[in-house]
C-alpha cells in the first residue's frame, strides 16, 4: 500500500490509463480514468473497495500511469493495453463477465454493429469484419455508441424487413439498410448502400483512433454541398463535425501513447505551437504562450453570478493558480459588465503573474469589456475571445475585429477549447454551490 500512497502524490487531475504491476513487473490490472488522481486514490480507501480489489492492491507492487489528451483516448488505449497484456485481474474484477467488444460486420454489404462478449467472437467474426476491444466498462461503451449515432447514423435492426426502422424518423438511421434491402437493383440502391457503408467505415476509423480522418472526410463533403448550393445539407454536415469533436475531444491515435513515453508532452507542445503560429500573424505583441488565462461567467438571470479564472502553463492545467470570483453586481443579467468586473478584480493583483494571453469566453462585446478594464488599469495584455457557435477566435485589430475559424482538425483549436471548457466547469461549479446555499436559506426562512 505504501507504493500506492507515494504514487498518488505525483498524479495529476488528467485523463489516462493506469497499470498495476507485481514485483516482477507483470501487469495485473489495467484501468482508465477521466481523472487519474481521483480514480487511483479510491484504491487507497480500504473501506470503499471490495475484497477482490483489496487482493489486487495487496499483490501489486508498482503503479504505472499513462496520461492522455482525453477520456476517449484513454478508453481506446485501455482496450489496446488489455489486448496486449491480458491481465488476470481485468477478468476477475468483472464478476466473471467477459469484457465487451464492438463488431462491425463489414463482410456484409449492409453492415451491422454489434456489442458482443468474448465468447461470441468465434461464431460472429468473419473475414473482413472489424473487431474492437476489449472494453471494460459497458456503461461507457454503450454511452459512446449512443452519442456517436447522432453524428454517424447506423442501424441496430437485426432483421432487414424492407421497412425503414423507427430510428430513421429521428435521424439516427439514415439511410436505413432495411429500406435499402427492399429496393430493386439499380443506381439508387447502389448510391444508398455506398452512403451507409461510408457511415460504417467512419465508425471503423473512430474506433481505430483515426477520428481526424473522419472529420476531414465530412469537411470535404460539406464543401461539396456548399458549392452545390445544398446549404441545409452543408449545415447538417457542419453540425455533425461539431458533435463528433465534442465526443472525441482532442482524440489522437492511441498507438501514439504506446510508442512514446512523452506522448502527452509532445501533443500539448504541438497544440500550443499551432496556436502561437496562428495568433502571431495577427497579434504582434505575443512573444510566447507559456501562461494562458481564461475568464468565464456563470449565472441564472443575474442571480448567484460567479466568475472563474483558470490557467494553462505550457498548455497544461495549473489548478493551483485557479481563482473564483463572486460577482458583486446584484441580480443584473449582464455578462459584458460581469466580464469587466472579473478582469478588473483579477488584474488589480500585481502579485499575480501576467498572462501571455487572456482568453474570454464570448464574442466582441465581452472582449471589448475586457480590453476596457485592462486599459483602465494601464495594462497591455493580448486578449482574444472564443465564440461558441462556430468556435471562432475573435481578435481585436485596431478599431476593428478579425475573426478566425480554426479548422476542427487543427491541434491549435484543442488548446482554446480545453481552457474554455475548464473555465466554464470551474465557474458553474461555484455558481451551483452559491445557488444551493441560496435555496437552503430560502427553505430555512
Amino acid at each position: 500500500m505504501e507504493y500506492l500512497q507515494e504514487a498518488i502524490k505525483t498524479l495529476s487531475h488528467a485523463p489516462g490509463v493506469y497499470l498495476f504491476k507485481d514485483q516482477s513487473g507483470a501487469v495485473l490490472y489495467i484501468g482508465k480514468a477521466k481523472d487519474l488522481k481521483n480514480r487511483v486514490s479510491q484504491y487507497a480507501l480500504r473501506d470503499a473497495i471490495g475484497e477482490k480489489t483489496r487482493a489486487l492492491v495487496a499483490e501489486a507492487a508498482h503503479l504505472e500511469t499513462i496520461q492522455t489528451a482525453s477520456e476517449f483516448d484513454a478508453l481506446l488505449l485501455e482496450a489496446n493495453r488489455i489486448r496486449q497484456y491480458q491481465p488476470k485481474y481485468n477478468v476477475i474484477l468483472k464478476d466473471d463477465k467477459s469484457p465487451l467488444y464492438v463488431l462491425l460486420t463489414i463482410s456484409e454489404k449492409l453492415s451491422h454493429l454489434f456489442i458482443i462478449r468474448r465468447s461470441d467472437i468465434p461464431k460472429r467474426l468473419k473475414k473482413d469484419d472489424a473487431l474492437f476491444g476489449p472494453f471494460q466498462s459497458a456503461y461507457v461503451l454503450r454511452s459512446l455508441i449512443k452519442r456517436l449515432r447522432y453524428t454517424i447514423p447506423y442501424c441496430t435492426q437485426k432483421r432487414r424487413s424492407g421497412i425503414s426502422c423507427f430510428y430513421t424518423h429521428l435521424g439516427l438511421c439514415n439511410p436505413c439498410p432495411s429500406a435499402i434491402a427492399a429496393l430493386p437493383s439499380g443506381t439508387e440502391k447502389k448510391r444508398l448502400t455506398r452512403q451507409y457503408r461510408t457511415n460504417i467505415f467512419h465508425l471503423k476509423h473512430i474506433f481505430s483512433g483515426k477520428s481526424s480522418v473522419v472529420v476531414r472526410q465530412i469537411e470535404r463533403e460539406m464543401k461539396k454541398q456548399a458549392q452545390a448550393n445544398q446549404f441545409e445539407d452543408a449545415a447538417l454536415s457542419r453540425n455533425h463535425i461539431l458533435n463528433l469533436y465534442r465526443i472525441l475531444q482532442t482524440s489522437y491515435d492511441p498507438m501514439r501513447y504506446m510508442e512514446s513515453d512523452t506522448a502527452i508532452e509532445d501533443i500539448v507542445a504541438d497544440e500550443v505551437s499551432g496556436l502561437f503560429s496562428i495568433l502571431q500573424a495577427h497579434i504582434p505583441a505575443i512573444s510566447k504562450l507559456t501562461r494562458i488565462e481564461c475568464v468565464d461567467i456563470s449565472n441564472t438571470q443575474g442571480q448567484f453570478a460567479t466568475g472563474s479564472l483558470v490557467v494553462l502553463m505550457d498548455g497544461k492545467k495549473d489548478t493551483g493558480q485557479y481563482k473564483r470570483f463572486r460577482i458583486q453586481r446584484k441580480n443584473a443579467p449582464n455578462d459584458v459588465a460581469m466580464i469587466a468586473e472579473v478582469v478588473t478584480r483579477r488584474f488589480s493583483h500585481p502579485e499575480w503573474p501576467l498572462p501571455d494571453l487572456l482568453l474570454i469566453d464570448g464574442g466582441k462585446g465581452q472582449v471589448k469589456a475586457a480590453l476596457q478594464a485592462l486599459n483602465s488599469l494601464h495594462l497591455s495584455v493580448p486578449v482574444i475571445g472564443l465564440a461558441k457557435r462556430f468556435e471562432e477566435l475573435i481578435i481585436p485589430q485596431g478599431d476593428g475585429w478579425k475573426t478566425i475559424r480554426i479548422p476542427l482538425t487543427s491541434p491549435a483549436l484543442h488548446v482554446v477549447q480545453r481552457i474554455r471548457d475548464e473555465a466554464h466547469r470551474f465557474a458553474i461549479t461555484y455558481h451551483r454551490l452559491l445557488r444551493s446555499r441560496g435555496f437552503d436559506t430560502i427553505v430555512a426562512t
